[in-house]
């Protein structure tokens, strides 16, 4: 990695304390030889505290709390340990909450209240339509600004959309034109201060909260528009014009004169950039990477995101950067800084201790500690005192000395390129001979990153091995990379799976006769086409919530969005009209007579995302076909399982199905 920056040296820190935990890319200790056998129960429960962050003054944090779909919202002072909790309505209410002031925050799909749980106010959507007794529930895109000091503090601003964005859809990234409004979080008035000039999808501000850049999309390609002030016109930046899909506004520097965008690099790989604003000239690259793209996959831990740049709070000043490669980094540029991190990775090893939260005066930082084999758990690091205390596990039922271990991998796919992924081993084992769940993740074109991931360690706690691939199409690899997965999905994205299976049997890692394939969404489309295309490879398929037409799919995404995102949806998959013959060819319902395996199918019936038509087309095709198949289908789950007694019968299913057609011994 090439970085212009010159790092302080790490220094020691007295006083932190000591924890039996790890670095993020150092194994952790061997599993024991008789490995505790954990119930089932224990991956069904979603983690019960979650979302920590401090008050700007850092005397207060707030958090989620969560026991099923029931959700309460908490604040507690560091310093006295008094609590206070706010009852929530559900877990789509009780979330996220971040720091207006010091005594104001905002939270879940959004609302506001101050500290002490009074003057709340329904700013979006059902919320605002309760409370104001409107019917102006705003179309939003997240809180794009609120630090505001002074006469606008308690304000944020927010990306507003002239018309409601329909239901996320599946995987794809459809294209809106957000205008900028500034809300009052106590009262829910707000005032439009930037109209979308027509192909902005996504602004930027300085220190002080002023809308200085955009980030124009059109046709596959972007530019930068910029505004020295909020009243001066708007141009386009030298430099920044017709680049490949969409150029990141990262942050302006505390001066204002440095813009930071993430841009392809001569490569391919996605680097950090300084622009000079007062020149209007683009700098070298800051930070970059030969393998891996920097800044661009929105990776997030517990909510918070680990892939950014992060500035003081304050002064704005640039800090550091968190990136992933194969697994979490980070650089600081502030020796302060560096010198906590080592001490942190020192005094808590084999973890991602990821600063997540800090104070205004950089004295308190919130710190993540996780891992693979842990969900992660919250403390307080207190600069002055040279103190770290523990605030909370996430998930207190999970013993890390009682999960399995995650290695980042690679392989070659049969055309030359380069895979990455990861393998989960069970616990107590070797990775040799052992059954195992190929596990293709959704989009398709997310990616699978480094960390804990229930699925996975429930099926390595039953003895089987998990490995996941970030096939063609995936992020973080570079543009060439990304390009050779559109309009490729269940053709070459399908090889990689396939090469990925091999792989692990050439490398003694899997029992050839002992493989199952297994995903969500596209995951779940991957899993059925497995079943199509390789059937002496997969002794069984378990599909969740898998597309399985997609000529039917696309037509449906067409009439729920409007139209939004068409000629994204033709670029990465096709186009259901024009396409329609090849798109056909693709869609496991046109092959069910090919399938010789046996099939385990989950869908919701509540599911906007893929909706429970294409299950039936699935079931029809194989009906046809005279194919046995099982079947769960449950009602109130939208896009996955969400409810612990939902989780909890899917995993006692997964777990009878996988015994009864790849012994795990």
């Amino acid at each position: 990695m090439r970085l212009k920056y010159r790092l302080g040296s790490l220094l020691s820190i007295a006083g932190l304390a000591a924890a039996s935990v790890a670095a993020a890319a150092t194994p952790a200790p061997a599993t024991p030889a008789a490995p505790v056998q954990v119930p089932m129960e224990s991956f069904a429960r979603l983690p019960a505290i979650r979302q920590v962050t401090l008050s700007p003054d850092g005397k207060f944090i707030a958090y989620s709390m969560f026991d099923d779909l029931q959700a309460a919202f908490a604040f507690k002072e560091i310093d006295t340990g008094k609590t206070k909790g706010v009852q929530g309505t559900d877990n789509f209410v009780a979330v996220y909450p971040r720091w207006i002031s010091n005594d104001r925050v905002v939270y879940g799909y959004m609302a506001g209240m101050n500290r002490d749980g009074s003057k709340y106010a329904g700013l979006l959507g059902k919320a605002r339509e309760l409370d104001k007794r409107d019917q102006n529930r705003l179309a939003t895109g997240g809180i794009l600004f609120r630090e505001f000091k002074g006469e606008f503090e308690g304000h944020i601003l927010l990306n507003e959309f002239d018309q409601l964005p329909h239901a996320y859809s599946y995987g794809f990234n459809y294209i809106y034109n957000p205008n900028v409004i500034n809300m009052d979080t106590r009262t829910g008035n707000y005032v439009q201060i930037v109209q979308n000039p027509g192909k902005v999808i996504g602004w930027g501000t300085d220190k002080d909260g002023v809308v200085r850049v955009g980030a124009e999309y059109d046709k596959g390609y972007s530019a930068v528009i910029y505004r020295e002030g909020e009243n001066a016109p708007w141009h386009r930046l030298a430099g920044l014009e017709h680049i490949k899909r969409t150029v990141g506004l990262e942050g302006i520097s505390a001066d204002g004169a440095t813009l930071y965008v993430t841009k392809p690099t001569p490569t391919g790989m996605w680097g950090v950039y300084e622009y000079d604003l007062k020149n209007q000239k683009l700098g070298e690259m800051m930070v970059g990477h030969a393998n891996f793209d920097i800044l661009r996959n929105g990776i997030s831990a517990d909510g918070h995101s680990i892939e950014r740049m992060v500035f003081a709070p304050r002064t704005h000043e640039l800090l550091g950067i968190q990136y992933v490669t194969d697994v979490p980094k980070v650089v600081w540029f502030d020796p302060t800084l560096a010198s906590i991190q080592g001490a942190l990775d020192q005094g808590l090893p084999h973890k991602v201790n990821s600063i997540v939260e800090m104070s205004d005066d950089l004295k308190r930082f919130v710190i993540f500690s996780w891992s693979a084999r842990d969900p992660g758990s919250y403390y307080i690091f207190d600069l002055e005192k040279k103190q770290l205390k523990q605030l909370f596990a996430t998930s207190p039922w999970i013993k890390p000395e009682q999960m399995a271990e995650v290695y980042p991998i690679s392989y070659k796919s049969r055309d030359g390129l380069v895979i990455h992924g990861y393998l989960t081993v069970p616990p107590g084992k070797e990775p040799k001979n052992l059954p195992m769940v190929v596990f293709p993740h959704g989009g398709p074109f997310g990616r699978d990153s480094w960390g804990f991931h229930n699925d996975a360690q429930f099926l390595a706690s039953r003895g089987y091995a998990v490995l996941q691939m970030n096939y063609r199409g995936s992020p973080g690899y570079g543009e060439d990379f990304f390009v050779k997965g559109q309009r490729h999905i269940g053709r070459e994205l399908q090889d990689d799976i396939t090469d990925g299976t091999k792989w692990a049997i050439a490398k003694g890692i899997a029992d050839p006769h002992r493989i199952a394939i297994m995903g969500w969404s596209f995951g779940g489309y991957s899993a059925l086409m497995g079943a199509v295309r390789e059937p002496n490879l997969y002794r069984c398929a378990i599909d969740l919530a898998g597309v399985t037409d997609w000529v039917a799919i696309l037509k449906y995404q067409r009439t729920v969005t409007e139209g939004f995102g068409d000629e994204e949806n033709a670029e990465m998959i096709g186009d259901p009209i024009k396409d329609a013959a090849d798109l056909a060819d693709i869609s496991p319902v046109n092959h069910a007579d090919k399938i010789n395996i046996p099939l385990l199918l989950v869908y919701s019936k509540d599911d906007q995302t893929v909706p429970f038509e294409q299950a039936r087309l699935m079931r029809d095709a194989l009906d046809r076909n005279n194919k046995t198949y099982e079947f769960v289908s449950k009602h109130n789950e939208g896009h996955g399982f969400y409810t612990y007694d939902h989780r909890l019968e899917l995993y006692q299913q997964v777990d009878k199905f996988l015994a009864a057609h790849m012994t795990a011994n």
